[in-house]
């Protein structure tokens, strides 16, 4: 179970070894559908939830967004955790806390308490993310790392089509605490196999202390980072608010039909799993052209479909299509993001991304709950506008180096001709 040995050769003559990538991709990336699916999984719990705390359902959606918001928060405190303690520990730690808090949302008995107690459970479910991003830049082969991200961010997004639909028939037949009751359990799992089937990294001199909050204050500072900060809030947003828009005002056919919402999410997995085997013609084009193109269809495609009001049928390719385009769009943002800083940013720069993709992601019910009044259609625009303003964010950040490259360009021309 130890580290792989590489070809590359260290500074002092010493093989790096790096973890063996099949077994990490597979471990990382079904318990990030289990750490994630946390957020999602009351999206399909929210009719039973009303009913327990007799409120009306719009108002349940504040446990997704509230779970959200706090894990964005905790992941600024877990990325330096992870290169500060090392994102083994924290992955491992964080897990079974999560584990914990996951059991203690089964048990309110008002809106109020689950808010807090969702609250909890977000802030120790951020733990894996960042250190799992960490994790793969530290300790994978560079020739397996943009697979592992491809991987892991599917993971995340797969958690969104997997985890409401077993959330969904677990409530239907053992009511709706009995699905926290098996996330918790999903999560003890993961946890077990992190401590015993992914090996402990190499050890790292990181920054520590003050360093740390230095380092993200050193990436903030980064305009170009900001922007691709800005853009991540935007894709997992977005996604969520057209899944949210689609169960609170959707087509008839679809809103008022369990089954149809089933279909609809399990229709997006296929599309998931293709896009990491798609690594090596995506890399074709540069992280930020091919992100912001894939935002962009993923803008187009859900302004499409906010024309089908009564078609599940138009619905099920605009879905697919989207969530594609998000999962292309997420791992060409980590890409762009790891090759602009510097190995002791990591930890940091992965906190920063993944608070902002959580905080978007956090905004989305909130958001397509308060235009909902405004019907299905509205509510698919406003979220084609938030997937389009994250395309422009993407590029801005590659403008001018892009501008400097046709710049380089032109002069080696200019002094090739002259030779």
């Amino acid at each position: 179970m130890g580290l792989k040995p590489s070809t590359d050769i260290g500074s002092i003559g010493i093989p790096v070894r790096y973890a063996p990538p099949g077994r990490v991709i597979v471990i990382l990336t079904t318990t990030a559908i289990a750490a994630v699916g946390q957020m999602y999984s009351v999206l399909a719990l929210l009719p039973q939830m009303a009913a327990s705390f007799d409120v009306d359902s719009a108002r349940v959606t504040a446990t997704s967004t509230v779970f959200g918001v706090a894990y964005a928060v905790g992941f600024l405190a877990a990325g330096p955790l992870a290169s500060r303690f090392g994102p083994h520990t924290v992955m491992s730690v964080g897990l079974c806390a999560a584990a914990v808090t996951t059991v203690l949302a089964a048990l309110p008995s008002t809106l109020l308490l689950e808010l807090v107690a969702r609250a909890g459970q977000g802030c120790a479910a951020a733990a894996f993310a960042p250190a799992a991003f960490t994790y793969i830049a530290e300790s994978l082969d560079p020739r397996h790392r943009l697979v592992a991200l491809s991987w892991l961010t599917s993971g995340f997004l797969g958690a969104a089509a997997v985890v409401p639909v077993a959330a969904q028939m677990i409530a239907a037949a053992a009511g709706w605490r009995v699905v926290f009751v098996v996330g918790a359990a999903a999560l003890m799992l993961a946890a077990a196999a992190v401590v015993v089937l992914v090996p402990r990294p190499r050890p790292m001199d990181h920054a520590r202390g003050a360093q740390l909050f230095r380092v993200l204050v050193t990436i903030l500072g980064r305009w170009r980072l900001v922007a691709l900060f800005g853009a991540a809030a935007t894709f997992l947003g977005g996604y969520v608010s057209v899944f949210t828009t689609i169960s609170l005002v959707g087509p008839p056919s679809v809103a008022e039909n369990p089954e149809a919402l089933q279909v609809l999410r399990l229709i997006t997995v296929p599309a998931l799993l293709v896009i990491p085997f798609l690594g090596r013609v995506l890399r074709r084009w540069r992280p930020a052209r091919r992100g912001a193109a894939a935002l962009g269809v993923a803008a187009m495609s859900v302004a499409a479909g906010s024309m089908s009001s009564d078609s599940l049928t138009a619905l099920s390719i605009t879905v697919p299509l989207l969530v594609a385009a998000v999962s292309v769009t997420a791992s060409a943002i980590v890409e762009s993001l790891l090759a602009q800083i510097r190995p002791e940013e990591t930890g940091g720069a992965t906190a920063l991304y993944g608070s902002f993709t959580f905080l978007g992601a956090s905004a989305g019910p909130a958001l397509a709950s308060v235009v909902s009044p405004w019907g299905f259609r509205i509510g698919m625009l406003v979220a084609a506008i938030w997937l389009a303003i994250g395309a422009g964010l993407i590029l801005a950040s590659s403008a001018g180096t892009a501008a400097r490259r046709s710049i380089q360009h032109s002069t080696e021309g200019a002094v090739s001709s002259l030779r």
